[in-house]
């Protein structure tokens, strides 16, 4: 194990975060306005609830066909330029998207197929960001709970706050350029990344893909904090993706809101996970992060059973305040756990491992959200999810599902299995 790239003391270059944060606030308001104009231009090719949800399912595949590779690859190149590089790729991948949408060509396929693209690049881009950050703050407790808070809000600001309105005022102009502005957030992106000190490549002794992809597995399931963890966060993805991935025609249809007011619905969403990162930061100094992702999922059930029975947009826009909320403090609590317990030369691969647990079912739930919809009614995977979700929080909070109190005690066992 590479010591020094491991301990807290080595991490003297915490400026680093500066760039960093400002990379992920420029691409993330690309995605922003992506977020509202993708689902919005799949509204206006098909209304066929079973065809949009194939748009948000190829969109979420990739956290498992394509996440645990990307880990594995993370723990072999170097890191900055791995980000650099996803950055340009989904540039010219939004940008070809923009072209046929220009050209009268995009179809329901189309997007899809950039959906799949965006998330195996951000597969990569993500795990790398996440393994550079201790080298940039170290792993304390308190640091990396709030340089994470610090990234997950301003990522939540841009995307769901500034973006979708954005986006949507965009797309009512025209519907190509919420599209070729996110493509180039993602060059700016790139840009910035390069003034990210770049930390020493990761090490590893040789072994094939699939033996260092096993070596990490193995790892991963003798660590019960961190694979109870994901486990909880795969219960809380199925439930989530299967209530968001029609929620372009629940609103439209059900709450009576325009293109202009799905953006707001969205932006609402971000302003409810900005408070969340606050929430996190200080839910961090008195509890486990294992303790709050519960909590986390409590409060988006209740939300979205509230949001399943009511016809109004500002109740509406509560819930996803809510639901916003849950999920900064739950990606807070999830990636700083990570960070703190995880080797240095084995977290690119731990953290997609992670994520294939955790968001592997997450386009399963899109599948089975858009199949009750078309069978039922828009708003009936909503109250599903909200229900799903009140189940997988309560199980979590059985004593046999509880971790030893030693579990959380040792912040700094980074070699354990």
């Amino acid at each position: 194990m590479n010591t020094e790239a491991a301990s807290p003391e080595s991490a003297s270059k915490s400026r680093g975060l500066r760039p960093l944060w400002a990379a992920t606030a420029a691409s993330s308001l690309g995605d922003g306005a992506y977020l509202a104009a993708a689902p919005l231009l799949a509204a206006t090719l098909t209304q066929d609830p079973v065809a949009v949800s194939l748009v948000a399912t190829a969109t979420l595949a990739p956290w498992f066909l394509v996440g645990p590779f990307a880990g594995a690859l993370v723990d072999r190149w170097p890191r900055r330029t791995v980000m650099i590089v996803s950055d340009l790729v989904r540039a010219l991948c939004v940008l070809a998207l923009a072209v046929l949408v220009i050209t009268d060509q995009a179809s329901i396929a189309a997007i899809a197929v950039v959906g799949f693209v965006l998330t195996s690049g951000q597969s990569f881009h993500n795990a790398a960001a996440q393994a550079i950050i201790p080298h940039l703050i170290g792993r304390d407790r308190a640091a990396l709970a709030s340089g994470n808070s610090r990234l997950a809000t301003t990522e939540s600001v841009a995307a769901g706050f500034v973006g979708p309105p954005l986006g949507s005022a965009l797309f009512s102009v025209t519907p190509w350029l919420p599209i070729a502005a996110d493509a180039t957030s993602f060059a700016a992106s790139a840009a910035l990344l390069r003034a990210v000190p770049a930390p020493p490549p990761p090490k590893h002794n040789g072994e094939g893909i699939f033996t260092s992809l096993a070596q990490a597995t193995r790892w991963m399931f003798q660590h019960r904090q961190l694979l109870e963890l994901a486990l909880l966060i795969a219960g809380g993805n199925l439930a989530t993706n299967a209530a968001m991935a029609t929620f372009v025609l629940y609103a439209h249809e059900d709450l009576g809101v325009t293109a202009w007011g799905f953006g707001l619905l969205l932006a609402v969403q971000a302003i409810g996970a900005t408070l969340g990162g606050w929430v996190a930061t200080r839910m961090a100094r008195r509890l486990t992060f294992r303790a709050m992702l519960p909590i986390a999922q409590v409060g988006r059930a209740i939300a979205f059973l509230l949001l399943a029975f009511t016809s109004s947009p500002y109740v509406a826009g509560a819930c996803m305040a809510a639901i916003g909320a849950s999920f900064t403090v739950g990606t807070v609590a999830a990636v700083s756990a990570r960070q703190q317990l995880v080797p240095d030369e084995m977290l690119g691969r731990v953290v997609n491992v992670f994520r294939l647990i955790g968001n592997g079912a997450a386009p399963i739930g899109a599948a089975i959200g858009g199949l009750l919809a078309a069978a039922y009614s828009l708003g009936t995977p909503i109250l599903i999810a909200g229900l799903f979700t009140l189940i997988v929080a309560a199980l979590s909070l059985l004593p046999q599902f509880r971790p030893p109190s030693s579990a959380d005690a040792a912040p700094h066992r980074r070699s354990e299995g």
